[in-house]
């Protein structure tokens, strides 16, 4: 848990021994609130080797491909026409996902705002589909459009 430009963020980074990398993924509390809520679907997907995809906000996708080989949580861009992947995110094995799962409770004690935090599309705002297009979050590529 740490603070970038005045904002809680869960960081979720690789390690090179006793010091923290690049490479890794920062998430803010909204979009760590909604991969904490998703991972029953996560399960059951690794249980069942499907495919399960769930975009957390402003381009931040969840994956499991199938046969449940990784947990893909990355930062996805849309340079063109077509939403494409970026270096910002982890590809974690079952075990390691394991252990980020074991780790959710400790996150949530340690950061009490995340008890308040309701994510975006359950906000009064998104009551209709033009409060979802307007939204940065849940439409990164297109929400200035409308």
């Amino acid at each position: 848990v740490g603070e970038w430009k005045g904002e809680k963020r869960i960081d979720m980074r690789e390690w090179d021994g006793d010091k923290p990398t690049k490479k890794g993924i920062s998430l803010t509390l909204m979009r760590w609130k909604w991969l904490a809520d998703t991972v029953e679907y996560i399960d059951e997907a690794l249980k069942n080797g499907n495919v399960y995809e769930q975009h957390l906000g402003g381009n931040v996708y969840v994956k499991v491909k199938q046969g449940g080989v990784c947990i893909d949580i990355r930062q996805y861009w849309k340079p063109q026409e077509e939403i494409v992947p970026t270096k910002k995110g982890l590809c974690l094995r079952p075990g390691e996902y394991q252990s980020l799962k074991e780790a959710i409770p400790d996150i949530g004690a340690a950061v009490p705002e995340l008890n308040t935090v309701v994510p975006c599309m359950f906000q009064s705002d998104h009551a209709n589909q033009l409060g979802f297009l307007q939204c940065s979050e849940c439409n990164p590529n297109d929400y200035q459009n409308w």
